[in-house]
């Protein structure tokens, strides 16, 4: 009898399955980890997605406000006068201004008393794909010396 409390091959009824409903437990437990895991990694993945957008509409819109300032700050002339329309210069055609648009306005302050002219230029920068779409918009002031 001493031999079979020690071995435990008299198991109590009430005692038997208890095993099976841990590992059940554990396994649950497991796999709602994994599942949060997943999910972090795409929201990660989608944030990733929304900054490199992000950096690409605004390097857009700084870029079309640069082509528009040697436009209108030629190196061999003098100051031309704003379009009175929207300006929308082409993006060059390089990997990094894939899917972006941008428009530029220009509005021009007068000279006045000792203040030469003043041009302000707002350039907007749209860059999208599929679900992902940011905007970026950049002001430029400048004036001739």
């Amino acid at each position: 009898m001493i031999n079979n409390q020690i071995t435990g091959s008299q198991v109590s009824p009430r005692q038997s399955g208890s095993a099976i409903l841990i590992a059940i437990f554990v396994i649950i437990i497991v796999s709602l980890l994994a599942a949060s895991l997943v999910s972090l990694q795409r929201d990660s993945a989608q944030g990733a997605s929304f900054e490199v957008y992000a950096a690409r509409a605004y390097l857009s819109a700084y870029s079309g406000s640069e082509m528009v300032l040697t436009d209108l700050f030629p190196l061999d002339s003098s100051v031309t006068e704003c379009p009175a329309t929207l300006i929308s210069p082409d993006l060059p055609n390089n990997p990094g201004f894939h899917s972006c648009s941008v428009d530029v306005t220009c509005t021009e302050k007068v000279a006045s008393a000792g203040i030469a002219t003043r041009y302000k230029l707002v350039s907007t920068a749209v860059c999208e794909s599929g679900e992902i779409m940011t905007r970026r918009q950049i002001t430029v002031e400048a004036t001739q010396l």
